[in-house]
């Protein structure tokens, strides 16, 4: 087995040295690597002065962890940051020894780092949901299991409406309170409130700058869609409205200016119809530089705009926080009802304008590879929009080249 590794640590120096470097090379970027920046800080900070660490899923409502002084480790945030790189390979084939080689290479990474003792600490406690698919939700349990920590499984409901959302609801009262008992702190009626304030302002911030999307030419970089899907990770801390706020200053501007993001004018308006390509998002910059197109939103992109109107009310917040964990990337276009899937789709097409299409299928995710002729066939039948359709890792580069993808 190769040298044990701090984890963690690697994760977030790697993270402050890109925006030391930014500020030197890209200043204009360094708004988009410092929010990150400060997830990672946060998890480092709590490691080292005992706050509670959570592990969860990004479908899990943060809302929740912050609001009891703690800090959630969002399990998925590790594959994602180490995919354009070897580091994942040492976790997948440390998996593979426990595990099929078919279950996807995210929960083979979130598995293996578990194993291997890299993330260098027990976490205080363990939550996860029983979606977005069968790999998670069979992948998690080992994972509370080898910690041996108080663990509680979200069973979230197939149906998105009332019904379905009074069950979440629900649930998520019961994980709250389950928390409480596992980290030994009590609910803080102001603390919570300043923490739904936090991640309502945010929610809509998200809303803003999607629209902003809508507009063409697109005055907002491809590669933002990739970042504002990680906001959902950090919902209710303060550092990620500094992001969006930036971000959306910076959109207006160009906007104003009747500008967009290539080089020359703006020839195609990509929607990418399942993941984003994790471990080539530099595939993105390509794309803008060499072809003047423009990934303009994604299928499965953080588009929920849900606010809870009385942050005191816990039934309501309760509520609201099922509806965004319903509408979290990859819950609501691939794990309910296909016409979930279609909805959406359509509703991207209409909205922002779309030329062309992608379909870039993640291996690990079968549970989408089901509707990928409905979707493809909708986008070309009734759009007359052509579709690009074809087979990738997102987190493991050993499966298609960088130079096989373009």
């Amino acid at each position: 087995m190769s040298e044990q590794l701090d984890l963690v640590k690697l994760i977030a120096d790697q993270s402050a040295s890109i925006v030391e470097y930014a500020k030197k090379k890209y200043p204009d970027r360094v708004y988009m690597l410092e929010f990150m920046n400060n997830y990672w800080k946060d998890v480092i900070n709590a490691r080292e002065s005992g706050k509670p660490i959570v592990m969860c899923p990004p479908n899990f409502p943060m809302e929740l962890i912050y609001a009891l002084d703690a800090v959630p480790f969002v399990l998925e945030q590790v594959p994602t940051r180490l995919a354009s790189g070897k580091e994942t390979f040492k976790y997948i084939d440390l998996a593979e020894q426990y595990i099929p080689a078919t279950v996807c290479a995210m929960d083979k990474i979130i598995l293996g780092a578990a194993l291997s003792g890299d993330y260098q600490f027990t976490p205080n406690a363990f939550l996860y949901c029983s979606l977005p698919c069968d790999n998670a939700r069979a992948v998690y349990p080992l994972v509370a299991e080898h910690y041996k920590t108080p663990t509680f499984c979200v069973d979230t409901p197939y149906r998105r409406d009332k019904i379905g959302y009074d069950y979440i609801a629900a649930n998520f009262k019961e994980a709250y309170e389950f928390l409480q008992k596992a980290l030994g702190r009590e609910h803080n009626e102001e603390r919570m409130a300043q923490v739904i304030r936090n991640s309502n302002r945010s929610a809509q911030l998200l809303t803003e700058c999607g629209k902003l999307r809508q507009l063409k030419p697109c005055p907002l970089p491809s590669r933002m869609t990739i970042m504002n899907g990680m906001v959902g990770s950090t919902m209710g801390a303060a550092y990620p409205i500094d992001f969006l706020e930036e971000q959306l200053a910076i959109g207006q501007k160009t906007a104003a200016r009747h500008e967009g993001v290539t080089p020359g004018d703006e020839k195609y308006r990509i929607l990418w119809l399942q993941n984003m390509i994790w471990s080539n998002a530099s595939i993105m910059d390509w794309m803008e530089t060499k072809y003047n197109a423009v990934s303009v939103m994604d299928d499965f992109g953080f588009q929920t705009d849900y606010v809870v109107s009385n942050p005191y009310d816990m039934d309501e917040i309760y509520y609201v926080l099922g509806q965004r964990s319903l509408g979290y990337p990859m819950v609501h276009g691939a794990c309910g009802p296909a016409e979930k899937y279609v909805e959406m789709t359509e509703a991207c097409m209409e909205t922002y304008d779309i030329n062309l299409a992608i379909y870039a299928g993640h291996v690990g995710c079968k549970h989408t590879w089901a509707s990928a002729k409905i979707i493809s066939d909708l986008v070309k039948d009734k759009y007359n929009v052509p579709v690009l359709t074809f087979d990738l890792d997102s987190l493991d580069i050993r499966y298609k080249s960088t130079d096989e993808i373009k």
